[in-house]
């Protein structure tokens, strides 16, 4: 489900640009989130995130999950008992922390925390990556010529069960 909606957020802020006749996206050097960067290493996050499990998706592709000690901007992941990479997607294994690596190099990393309030992530990164593409009291999603960063608020999962919960994430196109 967190791929279907970031793929969802880049393709609309993207729509959103290409509707522009000259877009200019902001310049930056990195793209960062509570510490990490795009582009570090694997050997580097790990060091980071020591509670994190990492699996093989393909030769190419490592993903990294992590449901205990996750906190962002205050707010705190609260994950069901018992999570585990087979489980990542399940209501109760949503919230926490998601990374992808392609050859040994972070490309997309996700915080989902429990909350509604997005204000405080969202007044930092102004303060990094200035006036976002798009800012609702939904989404907030800053495109820049590196990659994108976005702060939503909504369910991770569909039906009763799921949390609302707040998703930042950065990623590369």
């Amino acid at each position: 489900m967190r791929a279907l909606t970031i793929a969802f957020l880049y393709w609309l802020g993207s729509a959103g640009l290409q509707a522009q006749k000259t877009p200019t996206l902001p310049t930056v050097d990195s793209l960062e989130l509570a510490g990490d960067q795009l582009d570090e290493t694997l050997e580097t996050f790990q060091t980071k995130h020591p509670k994190a499990v990492c699996v093989n998706s393909d030769p190419k592709i490592k993903n990294c999950y992590q449901w205990d000690d996750i906190s962002v901007y205050g707010l705190t992941a609260r994950p069901a008992p018992g999570c585990s990479p087979k489980l990542h997607s399940s209501p109760g294994c949503a919230q926490g922390l998601t990374a992808q690596f392609k050859k040994g190099y972070l490309t997309n990393l996700v915080y989902a925390v429990e909350g509604t309030d997005k204000s405080d992530a969202v007044a930092d990164l102004k303060k990094k990556y200035g006036t976002p593409t798009l800012d609702t009291l939904q989404a907030t999603i800053w495109l820049t010529s590196i990659g994108m960063c976005s702060v939503v608020v909504g369910k991770a999962t569909e039906g009763p069960e799921g949390h609302i919960l707040i998703t930042l994430m950065i990623g590369n196109p």
